[in-house]
């Protein structure tokens, strides 16, 4: 099960630009329903999911963490009846939230997709696309469909 939570930990930590400091904290999770098939690897929360480590924050309608040779290796966040998935970092800078109907966090890659209405916003620096892939090691956001919108003088 602490693996199954540290999972949770690292979905956080991938849609937050992973806080060095957050990594060590508590994870909170609370959903309305949770499953752990240990032998399969298989871990599915549902109903009004909310993970929180530290600075980082996700909620959705329904988590799926895959594990491989037992460790994370994706992390499935989704919502129904046109909710999005949200996240939030509030971190040393400024807030950085998103949104999407899916996100997708592929542990070994350390990749991150969010589909379906996907945005990702920093103060006033918004990126909006039907798909957008946020690569965690290369701090590189991609896209289809995409509109950015930056403010001079900010990065």
């Amino acid at each position: 099960m602490k693996k199954v939570l540290l999972a949770i930990g690292f979905c956080l930590s991938a849609f937050a630009i992973q806080a060095q400091d957050s990594a060590s904290q508590p994870i909170d999770l609370v959903a309305d329903s949770g499953f752990y098939d240990q032998m399969a690897g298989v871990a599915v929360y549902e109903g009004n999911v909310r993970a929180k480590q530290g600075a980082a924050t996700i909620w959705a309608d329904k988590v799926t963490i895959t594990l491989k040779n037992n460790a994370a290796d994706s992390i499935v966040a989704s919502s129904q009846n046109g909710k999005l998935v949200r996240f939030e970092y509030l971190g040393d800078k400024k807030p950085i939230r998103g949104q999407g109907q899916k996100a997708v966090y592929k542990v070994p890659t350390k990749m991150v997709e969010l589909s379906g209405n996907a945005q990702i916003v920093q103060g006033q620096d918004v990126v909006k696309g039907n798909k957008l892939i946020y690569d965690l090691a290369k701090e590189i956001i991609q896209g289809s469909r995409v509109r950015m919108t930056f403010l001079p003088g900010s990065k």
